[in-house]
């Protein structure tokens, strides 16, 4: 992309950012207001609630230290609410559930959307009784974590200190937190500032030095094969369809395995019939739940995947990976090698490699990504990746527990 353009792109986004900054401060305010239909708080010292609304990428990175406030000294005796998004409850149902006494979900998008969802989710949360809420997120929207918090009313509350790129929402958010953790280092992994947090929260940390499942799964039964996870959240997280069909091209020269396809939503599923019509690999796109496809990704060679869910959930049961990213909040989410995460290697664009070196800048707040970036990202950079990573691909698949989802699969097993 010739830099004039991308710099008119970069401006364009910035204009629609602040715009958005000045909306989400209105919207606060007014719906903040909205508060005082409320009945009048009446707090129990000994319930606690943990406020957890982020996505399912975030929660895989967090759900390690969920258990600690339940083993923590600090928490033991307290009725423990999980305020969780809706997205992840069948990963916090199968696996997480034991960590906390109680639940709410919430449907962000219907939250968002609709003013009488709002006001019945902060009426419940205000006839609870919380004593203290925790709000652990590192980067914590107004419009829903905080104002969840302000509904619940809670005797005291401790939260990160906000991570926005708009320092006006960051004040007037850690304006409401009686305790604010600040991480030793804000260019740590997501990983380790959920460690951090918990150590200040709870006294207690969990101590992998991966986000990780203490069970494993039943790969499915169709011989060797690698996943290509092909969607993203927005457009410059994206890597193209044409990307993709070269390089599977590309690794259909070298490697004879079978080439399988993923994605959830419909645009996801749209740029997986593409990909399969030119090049024959085969996709599960928007026919597997969540947890079949973490039995998809436990059995994979290799994983290769935008920077989204999928790369955590990669990580998560120790699949050799391969990331392709923006660079945008790079140190937080991608860095796995820094980490301690040795299988997983990410391949950025030129123009973030070259501000990377020229400046030394190690701020997880890169915010400077368009759609162009990460097309530039060659086919045959990423193969090279990929080949490394398959040399790392020898790692055993613990047999200890097999969680079935269907039947026809544990008749497949028990044959």
């Amino acid at each position: 992309m010739p830099i004039h353009l991308r710099q008119v792109s970069l401006l364009a986004r910035r204009w629609q950012s602040a715009k958005d900054c000045r909306r989400v401060l209105r919207l606060f305010s007014e719906w903040k207001d909205l508060q005082r239909q409320l009945p009048a708080p009446c707090p129990f010292e000994k319930k606690l609630l943990i406020i957890r609304l982020d996505d399912i990428g975030d929660y895989l990175l967090f759900r390690n230290q969920l258990r600690m406030y339940k083993r923590s000294p600090r928490w033991k005796d307290h009725v423990i609410t999980l305020l969780g998004n809706i997205s992840w409850r069948p990963i916090f149902l199968e696996f997480d559930a034991s960590g906390v006494d109680d639940t709410v979900w919430v449907d962000k998008k219907e939250y968002l959307a609709s003013a009488s969802y709002r006001l019945s989710l902060w009426d419940v949360l205000r006839r609870r009784g919380f004593g203290t809420a925790v709000a652990p997120s590192r980067t914590r929207p107004l419009l829903l974590d905080d104002l969840c918090m302000l509904a619940a009313a809670p005797l005291a509350n401790l939260g990160s200190a906000n991570t926005h790129i708009h320092s006006t929402w960051n004040r007037i958010s850690d304006s409401l937190y009686q305790q604010r953790f600040k991480p030793s280092d804000t260019a740590i992994h997501e990983f380790d500032f959920n460690g951090q947090f918990s150590a200040w929260a709870t006294g207690r940390r969990y101590e992998g030095r991966r986000p990780e499942f203490d069970t494993w799964f039943a790969p499915p039964q169709i011989g060797s094969y690698v996943l290509c996870f092909v969607g993203a959240s927005t457009r410059s997280r994206r890597w193209p369809v044409k990307r993709w069909i070269e390089l599977i091209q590309l690794y259909r020269r070298h490697y004879s395995s079978r080439v399988i396809l993923a994605g959830h939503t419909p645009a996801e599923i749209e740029m997986a019939g593409t990909i399969r019509e030119r090049t024959g690999a085969e996709s599960i796109a928007g026919t597997v739940s969540i947890l079949a496809l973490l039995r998809w990704v436990a059995g994979a060679q290799a994983v290769l995947t935008n920077d989204t869910m999928a790369a955590h959930l990669s990580v998560s049961v120790n699949r050799p990976t391969v990331i392709i990213a923006n660079g945008v909040n790079y140190t937080r989410f991608t860095e796995y090698t820094n980490a301690g995460v040795d299988n997983v290697v990410t391949v950025y664009p030129d123009v973030f490699n070259r501000k990377r070196k020229n400046t030394g800048w190690v701020s997880y707040n890169y915010p400077d990504a368009v759609s162009a970036d990460i097309a530039s990202i060659k086919a045959s950079i990423v193969f090279e990746k990929l080949q490394t990573v398959l040399r790392l691909g020898d790692t055993p698949l613990s047999q200890t527990v097999l969680r079935l989802e269907d039947a026809h699969l544990k008749r497949a097993i028990e044959n």
